[in-house]
């Protein structure tokens, strides 16, 4: 008989045998080539994400174990195609005697919901000057607040965690005050305008659950996407509040063109000098944030997994600048 051990995601190692309280991101009924059907997780805690299988399935399953919902789950951990993979020898669903916080369970932000948001209006209120943008950025901040405390900013990529879009959004903006007082022909205003709106089409985009994780899109945001949604929203919002026509076409064209390339939704590429810095700034925190969970999720010494969001790169955790306890 193993011995179980409880573990965090992100500690795993191959031949782990594993306890404890999991999130199930993704939850699908599969076959096999040999007309088997087992159940295909993702399991999810504050630490990361893993594939889990369940070999011993029954009609039940696909209804009891949906996404959404924490499990106790036992097992061991192997290595197939070079990735972690947890072979699920028991689970079940955790109840309310076991008292559980599923906040306690899931990949979160390093900062409260209500703290970034805080922050994005101290901004506001004391860096930005010009009455229109100022108004726009109230105005979708309030409108959206109970869903941005706690909305991931993808449901697989970049910031997939609760309170994803706000971190995100809020490092960002950091990122461009220090900026912009470099490059100091820049208009700030218009520049902290389209940081903090370029991805609200994402709220739309993705159905949110009380959780702040998502397992799919909606139908308009698999049909448009968040890039086509937040310039219709933001069009909309100008006309409700009544603010300059041209300083809305200004935020509409950033929001367009922050993914810069045709391949990556966007149509046109930046034309002024805040769109491109935009484009710039959010790439660069998308793939800072991609680099940081694959050195913390990998063995000092050791190459990570290939990330197909820094196009299937592997990160190399050198043993001179990290150990295995940072």
């Amino acid at each position: 008989m193993p011995t179980y051990v409880e573990k965090k995601i992100g500690d795993f190692k191959s031949g782990d045998y594993i306890q404890g309280v999991f999130y199930i991101k993704e939850s699908e009924l599969k076959t096999t080539t040999t007309n088997n059907k087992y159940m295909n997780f993702t399991f999810a805690d504050k630490t990361g994400e893993i594939n889990a299988k369940l070999w011993d399935w029954d009609e039940d399953n696909a209804s009891r174990f949906c996404v959404g919902i924490l499990v106790k789950a036992r097992g061991n951990i192997i290595e197939w195609q070079g990735q972690l993979q947890f072979k699920i020898d028991f689970i079940g669903k955790v109840i309310d005697s076991d008292n559980v916080k599923i906040e306690d369970y899931i990949p979160s932000a390093p900062y409260s919901g209500e703290a970034m948001y805080k922050f994005l209006f101290t901004v506001i209120n004391e860096k930005m000057q010009d009455e229109d943008f100022r108004k726009i950025c109230t105005y979708v901040l309030n409108q959206n607040k109970d869903a941005l405390m706690i909305a991931p900013a993808a449901k697989k990529n970049h910031h997939a965690i609760r309170s994803g879009l706000l971190y995100h959004t809020s490092t960002m903006l950091r990122c461009a005050l220090t900026l912009s007082s470099i490059y100091n022909f820049l208009n700030k205003d218009l520049l902290y305008t389209g940081v903090i709106l370029h991805d609200m089409g994402k709220l739309f985009e993705m159905k949110q659950s009380e959780t702040g994780l998502v397992s799919e899109y909606t139908v308009e945001g698999t049909l448009l996407g968040h890039i086509i949604q937040g310039i219709n929203y933001i069009d909309q919002v100008g006309k409700d509040i009544n603010v300059n026509p041209e300083k809305i076409l200004l935020i509409k064209h950033m929001i367009l063109s922050h993914h810069y390339i045709p391949e990556h939704g966007s149509p046109k590429a930046p034309a002024f000098p805040e769109a491109e810095l935009l484009h710039y700034l959010d790439i660069v925190d998308a793939r800072m944030y991609d680099m940081q969970q694959a050195i913390e999720g990998t063995e000092s010494g050791n190459f990570s997994e290939r990330i197909w969001s820094l196009e299937n790169r592997s990160v190399y955790k050198s043993p001179a600048i990290y150990s295995d306890a940072d």
